[in-house]
């Protein structure tokens, strides 16, 4: 019986990562120790992470139809993600980014997105959602977004958002159409005006109907929040201990594995905790989603974690 694929949409970034000693408050010229160039974004770094653990996925984005975007494209031929989805833009240039990453794993980020890359979702393949296991969207692309989640929606399968900084207008649109709605700390701090996390969290859930609400705290592992759980209770699940080497995409490594778990039916705490595990052992490499783990790499560290 084929598998049924796990669909992600949004961003498509080539990304140049310089690994430095520090980055600079001020003008300089900086030599790197290292450097790589790599397919990457929110959504592709997710596909990417899903394909190595074993999924069957597909990304639905758009690169420009220039020298950068057949680098993306070829770039993705190395991993197990279906990429016919991805639409060529006549004209646009394909979005980019350069990174510095230093000695403590922390990153300085440039991003720039041609606004000349068409957002217009009529092109999306929307007849095979129903066919769909689950599918992710970043914030990146919300025109796309919106049309993947209502039909999603319609169809019964289930949707997870990748609730990144965004306008807060857009997020609070978004975060309406998902069941799973999962922020990063700035996100989910720039909707509420309360102090902590926690606090934040049980706010913005309150005014939402999804399943799940969780936000991801980096080295602190994360929170999260089921309807009808344990009285409302937001669970604290730790993360593990890692020297950090490059936090590049630990984000999206996160969101991959979550929605790997959904699909694979590992209850929510084992789930958001593979997720913590997964995201660690990506910052102990460099090279942003190139740290991704294996599904046997995931599971053998999870044997030896306390």
């Amino acid at each position: 019986m084929k598998r049924k694929p796990v669909i992600c949409l949004g961003c498509a970034f080539w990304d140049t990562i310089f690994k430095i000693e520090r980055i600079p408050g001020h003008g300089a010229k900086v030599l790197p120790e290292k450097a790589v160039q790599v397919a990457s974004g929110m959504a592709t770094a997710a596909a990417v992470t899903i394909a190595r653990l074993g999924g069957h996925v597909e990304l639905w984005a758009r690169v420009g139809d220039d020298p950068t975007g057949e680098s993306f494209l070829r770039d993705l031929t190395h991993e197990a993600v279906r990429i016919d989805r991805i639409r060529r833009v006549e004209g646009a240039r394909t979005a980019f980014s350069t990174i510095l990453v230093d000695r403590e794993g922390e990153r300085l980020v440039v991003p720039y997105t041609d606004p000349s890359l068409d957002p217009d979702p009529s092109w999306l393949p929307l007849q095979a959602v129903a066919d769909a296991a689950a599918v992710l969207v970043d914030m990146r692309w919300p025109e796309g977004a919106r049309a993947l989640l209502a039909e999603a929606r319609r169809c019964g399968v289930p949707t997870v958002l990748d609730a990144d900084v965004s306008p807060p207008e857009a997020l609070r649109e978004m975060m309406t159409l998902a069941d799973h709605v999962l922020f990063s700390e700035p996100a989910l701090l720039s909707l509420s005006d309360r102090g902590t996390p926690g606090e934040a969290l049980r706010d913005v859930a309150a005014g939402i109907e999804a399943n799940v609400v969780g936000v991801t705290l980096g080295a602190a592992g994360a929170l999260i929040w089921q309807r009808g759980g344990s009285g409302g209770d937001i669970a604290t699940v730790p993360s593990i201990p890692v020297r950090a080497v490059d936090t590049l995409n630990a984000g999206d490594v996160w969101h991959g594995t979550y929605v790997y778990g959904l699909v694979n039916d590992w209850n929510l705490e084992p789930r958001v905790r593979m997720a913590n595990m997964a995201a660690a052992m990506k910052c102990e490499h460099f090279g942003g989603r190139l740290g991704s783990p294996t599904l046997d790499q995931l599971l053998e560290r999870s044997r030896a974690s306390p």
